[in-house]
């Protein structure tokens, strides 16, 4: 009860795509709201007018076990990348309302991945070869930015860190560019996160 009373406010937000072998599937969207207050889940399809699919409630609010492992889903299993297995249906998640991502951001206890600070420590790790964090944060600058332009796509940078043995997930790979794109063009700037990694 003192759950329901102190969380039924938070509804997490995802627009989600099925993960299906079917062509016509490609091109659906779905929203999944994952209300913290009782753990239950619904879903809606959004549909286009020249769709010919009727959109509206795809699934009634309620609670769902993960099949993986039988257990009921938590908020926690709901980050950027996932996948959930609900109503015979197999969605993945691929973006959140900016409500969910602060809610995330807040409750670094329960989504470290959408944590900056857990982020910047584990690239950090990196630093123990070298002789400073400051060497390691130079170095990694030079790997990063091969022409030296100040600013990396994210698929550079994650490529560069799995060289390194640093693996980020889809939704760490989104919290980074939400934290260092300065100028939304999904691009990494080198300043911010040299700034943030050196601190």
């Amino acid at each position: 009860m003192k759950k329901m009373f102190k969380q039924d406010m938070h509804v997490l937000r995802f627009e989600a795509s099925l993960v299906s072998t079917e062509p016509d599937d490609e091109t659906r969207k779905f929203i999944i709201s994952f209300y913290c207050g009782d753990d239950t889940i619904q879903i809606y399809e959004i549909c286009d007018k020249n769709s010919g699919r009727i959109g509206g409630r795809f699934m009634e609010r309620k609670k769902q076990s993960n099949p993986t492992n039988g257990r009921y889903y938590q908020e926690k299993d709901f980050v950027l990348g996932n996948t959930v297995f609900l109503v015979g249906f197999k969605f993945m998640l691929v973006q959140a309302d900016e409500y969910t991502e602060k809610y995330m951001e807040d409750n670094a206890e329960v989504f470290p991945q959408a944590s900056m600070d857990a982020l910047i420590a584990k690239i950090k790790k990196g630093s123990l070869k070298y002789p400073s964090l400051q060497e390691y944060a130079i170095e990694l600058m030079k790997v990063l930015d091969k022409n030296n332009d100040g600013y990396v796509s994210i698929d550079e940078f994650s490529a560069c860190l799995k060289s390194l043995n640093i693996f980020c997930t889809k939704h760490e790979e989104h919290a980074l560019v939400r934290k260092f794109d300065t100028n939304g063009d999904g691009k990494i700037s080198m300043e911010e996160f040299y700034n943030c990694l050196a601190a």
